[in-house]
């Protein structure tokens, strides 16, 4: 058994990323649909931008698994929402959109070729995006409706209910976070960014359960700055459009990677989503 296939997984969003699962999107990326005021992806620019992502992966000494597009859907880069790896293994998740269950197969596979056992499985009638998901020492933060939001839960009671049991199994305790309904997914507005920071849109998603730690608050305008992935603890990888909030991460100590992802971002999609992690020191 190597190192990488080894337990602890991943403890912390914000620990040093060590392996990654990624898959390169197919031509169908162009039929994702734009956030408002942006018009929809080209393919080939994202295919381009794509391998500018994984080529400071690679420079920052992460080891990845790549995939090539199986099912030509345009959401088969965003392996992140398939999957969360805990310390113990990774649960497979059971995403809200019925079209994308059919990428979760080629992701099974690739957690295998890793060696990161299954742990566990959300099953129906559950639901879960698992970027809906973020992972902080002994908790585990997972974005609901704010209340009266009127909007349908990306995840349900009966997912959440599954990814807490086995959170529990490793000791860690499930925290709700309630997102506003415009919001496609937790990460997109909330991620961790140190052992003791997170990165938030503070009008986006309510703050109360993290006032323990620090907030880096991105500005009206750029909400979904704070859609950045991790590499290590204070060093992300951010969109570079996003350039306001660049300036205030690095004011805040934190080590900015900004790299052009801009044809993802015209689908509201952040680096969070383009890289399923499968070890974190």
């Amino acid at each position: 058994m190597t190192k990488s296939s080894e337990p602890p997984y991943v403890r912390s969003d914000a620990g040093a990323l060590a392996g990654a699962v990624v898959c390169a999107p197919s031509a169908a990326i162009d039929q994702l649909p734009p956030i408002k005021g942006e018009p929809s992806p080209i393919a080939s620019r994202a295919l381009e931008q794509h391998g500018i992502f994984l080529r400071t992966l690679r420079d920052r000494g992460v080891d990845l698994t790549i995939l090539e597009p199986s099912t030509e859907t345009p959401t088969e880069s965003l392996v992140a929402d398939c999957a969360i790896v805990l310390p113990q293994g990774a649960i497979i998740a059971r995403p809200s959109a019925v079209e994308r269950r059919g990428e979760l197969p080629a992701i099974e596979r690739a957690l295998a070729v890793r060696g990161i056992p299954i742990a566990g499985r959300i099953e129906a009638p559950g639901l879960l995006d698992a970027t809906d998901v973020a992972i902080a020492g002994d908790r585990i933060f997972i974005g609901v409706p704010r209340p009266g939001a009127g909007l349908r839960s990306r995840s349900n009671a009966l997912g959440r209910e599954q990814l807490a049991a086995y959170a529990a199994a490793a000791n860690l305790n499930v925290v709700e976070l309630a997102i506003a309904p415009d919001v496609p997914r937790l990460r997109n507005v909330f991620n961790i960014v140190a052992t003791d920071a997170v990165i938030a849109a503070p009008d986006m998603v309510d703050l109360v359960p993290v006032r323990d730690l620090r907030v880096i608050e991105v500005p009206r305008g750029e909400e979904f700055a704070a859609g950045v992935l991790a590499f290590g603890d204070r060093r992300v990888i951010v969109n570079l459009r996003f350039r306001y909030s660049i300036g205030l991460l690095r004011a805040a100590k934190i080590d900015v990677e900004a790299i052009d992802l801009w044809e993802f971002g015209k689908a509201g999609v952040g680096p969070f989503q383009l890289a399923l992690a499968t070890k974190r020191g």
